[in-house]
Formats: structure tokens, C-alpha cells, sequence
């Protein structure tokens, strides 16, 4: 595949991540009113969804810097695993299952600010936006973690609010030209 095609393939399937976990996070919050279990179960898809495209950059996209693409392959194997995990034991108690939605959140932030802090040479804005929305998608996760007693409901929605910051960081940077920059195997750019 050539380096063309290649880039227009990931600028499609980013876009179609980025819109999946965008109406996902709605659909959540719209679920939360019939049922806890449905909108665990449209929180995992939209996790899986964010998963898989933590591999697909850490394969295709970060050729250059290893640990940022090592750190992103383990990011999204891990989150596909623990959501994944909410579908298997989805007749637990919603408080015990808010918890794993919350750690892969928790390793997605991080992801973001390791990807923010570790690749160079790209506009300022890009590594910004990536700290930034890092920094809030492991401030949401933690309040999981930090105060238990708010709700389930409460809960979900600091959530949902941080899948849906990821979704639109993920349609933003799309129509960048980052993953040009990091997809060419001799730049520094990446680094």
C-alpha cells in the first residue's frame, strides 16, 4: 500500500472512530435513563472503539518513537480488555463496574499526555491539545476513584464527558497533518 493510500485509509477510519465515540458518549448518557447495563455496554463499545485505535496509531501512524508506540499499543490492548471485561461480568453491582470503564479511561488520559509530551516538531497546538485533554480525561477517571459515594449515574456521565473530549480530539487531530509527519519512517519528527 503506498504512503498515499495508506494516509487517506487512517484519515477515513480516524474520522470514523473519532464520530463512533462521539455518538457512543451520547447514546451513554440517553441509555442511562433506562437501563445502568446498557449504558455500560455503549461505554464499553465506545472504549473498544478508542482501543483499537490506540493500536492502529501505535502500528501505522508512530513509526519513529517506540515508547510512545509501545506505550499506545499496551494503552489499547489494555482498554479493549478491560471493556470488554464489563460485557462478561455485566451482572455485578453498577458500582463495582463503573471501576473499569474508569481504569481504561485512566490509561487513555495517560496515553494522551505521553503522546502530547513525546512527540516533537509538531504544532504547538496539537501537543497542547493532547496534554490538555489527557489531563482531563485522568481528572474525570479519577473522581471515579476519589469519590465513590456520588453515584453511579454521576459517575458514568464524568465519564462520557471524557470519551466524548477523546472523540473530538480524535476528529481534530484527523484533519491535521500530523500522522503525516509520523507515518514517514526517516523523519524526526515523531521523536
Amino acid at each position: 500500500m503506498s504512503g498515499k493510500q495508506e494516509s487517506s485509509w487512517i484519515d477515513l477510519l480516524d474520522d470514523a472512530i473519532g464520530i463512533i465515540v462521539i455518538v457512543v458518549a451520547i447514546i451513554a448518557v440517553l441509555e442511562l435513563t433506562i437501563s445502568f447495563a446498557y449504558a455500560f455496554e455503549v461505554l464499553s463499545l465506545g472504549l473498544i472503539t478508542m482501543g483499537i485505535a490506540w493500536i492502529l496509531w501505535s502500528v501505522y501512524i508512530l513509526r519513529d518513537n517506540k515508547y510512545a508506540r509501545l506505550f499506545m499499543f499496551v494503552t489499547g490492548l489494555v482498554a479493549i480488555i478491560i471493556s470488554l471485561i464489563d460485557f462478561i461480568f455485566l451482572s455485578l453491582n453498577p458500582e463495582l463496574l463503573i471501576l473499569y470503564p474508569a481504569i481504561a479511561m485512566l490509561m487513555v488520559g495517560t496515553s494522551r499526555l505521553v503522546l502530547g509530551l513525546l512527540i516533537r516538531n509538531v504544532p504547538i497546538w496539537i501537543q497542547m491539545l493532547q496534554v490538555l485533554v489527557g489531563i482531563l480525561t485522568v481528572n474525570l477517571a479519577a473522581f471515579v476513584f476519589i469519590f465513590p459515594n456520588v453515584g453511579v449515574s454521576a459517575m458514568l456521565i464524568l465519564l462520557v464527558i471524557a470519551l466524548f473530549a477523546n472523540g473530538l480530539v480524535r476528529l481534530v487531530i484527523g484533519r491535521t497533518e500530523l500522522k503525516e509527519k509520523c507515518m514517514q519512517p526517516t523523519s524526526n519528527d515523531c521523536d
